[in-house]
């Protein structure tokens, strides 16, 4: 189960990524068009079993193309219509699946990417990689702080998180190559 999220910035900025201690990726290239329309910063609390360890940082970026409306309470963009957007959201536990869509329009495939493999799910299926999708979700990428954390058998992570992408009116190709140019915000 996740924790409850505390102290939301819904207008942090990207630099403000750089001072968190945790992996905070953001891509080196993005359709023509596309610009940062979000960061939001949220904390989770420790959980019962945890002590007072302190907060634990998550965040969220999004970027799109053509017009919005402002951001909702949450930090987030209320009116996707009209544009294309990329997503990064980062989770620490209780995560699910992602990528599960409730069409039978839907086909999936699997990309390389940074992380390794990487399972996506698009909708509509066909028309190949070079079409405009309406939605693309890939599967939860594990970070190397939470690798090296899993791979001790924390039962929280503390530095790791999980890094969830998504894309609305993108091609699978376009996808492709955000993923690929992903990296880190800072060294």
């Amino acid at each position: 189960m996740p924790h409850t999220a505390s102290c939301i910035n819904p207008r942090a900025t990207l630099d403000q990524l750089k001072h968190l201690e945790i992996i905070c990726y953001v891509p080196g290239w993005l359709p023509k068009g596309f610009k940062l329309r979000s960061v939001v910063i949220t904390y989770d609390e420790p959980g019962p079993d945890e002590g007072s360890v302190g907060r634990f940082p998550l965040y969220s970026i999004e970027y799109g193309n053509g017009p919005a409306s402002p951001p909702t309470a949450s930090g987030r963009w209320a009116d996707r219509t009209g544009g294309a957007t990329f997503t990064i959201d980062s989770a620490r536990e209780g995560i699910g699946d992602r990528n599960l869509m409730e069409t039978e329009d839907s086909d999936e495939i699997t990309i390389s990417s940074p992380f390794g493999p990487m399972y996506l799910i698009y909708t509509p299926k066909g028309k190949g990689k070079n079409a405009r999708k309406v939605e693309i979700k890939a599967n939860w990428a594990r970070d190397p702080n939470m690798k090296s954390e899993n791979a001790k058998a924390l039962a929280h992570p503390i530095l790791g998180r999980y890094h969830g992408f998504s894309a609305t009116a993108i091609t699978v190709a376009e996808f492709e190559k955000i993923i690929a140019s992903l990296h880190p915000i800072r060294d």
